[in-house]
């Protein structure tokens, strides 16, 4: 395979490095748009599962879902890595249909992967922190899980 007609994985390889690169600046840097500090966040949802596990043994009806408030800035960097990477996934994909050099087409799969698994991986260890210190309050507080 001649290097010069890798174009897609090339092209693959550079957005797949962007997103990557974006990815890496959103957690080391972010988050960019007004956030509530943890002590709020965790008392909230302490509160809520409190009250929500209350209305349940009480027969009462649980609370009507609220609306997702606006994008803000880190949801569309969030979006713009989940994109980028993807993008970069799939040039790989059709550089490899169009037997482009393996090297370069792994090179896009792997950095648009990458940047995709690096933003799951940051949240969903956000999470599994989350759900333990709210846990943990709520064992302080006096109710069973």
């Amino acid at each position: 395979m001649d290097d010069t007609n890798s174009k897609l994985s090339y092209v693959g390889m550079g957005i797949g490095s962007i997103a990557l690169l974006l990815a890496l600046v959103h957690f080391w840097a972010g988050p960019f748009s007004p956030q509530m500090s943890l002590e709020q966040t965790v008392a909230e949802k302490a509160v809520a599962i409190r009250d929500a596990t209350l209305n349940a043994l009480k027969g009462k009806k649980a609370p009507e879902l609220q609306k997702r408030a606006a994008y803000n800035t880190d949801d569309f960097l969030s979006i713009g890595t989940a994109i980028l990477g993807g993008t970069a996934i799939i040039l790989g994909v059709f550089g490899f249909a169009k037997q482009e050099s393996k090297r370069a087409v792994i090179g896009a799969g792997i950095l648009g992967g990458g940047a995709i698994a690096f933003q799951f991986a940051a949240w969903a260890v956000m999470a599994i922190v989350c759900a333990i210190i709210v846990g943990a309050i709520l064992q302080q507080i006096g109710i069973d899980i």
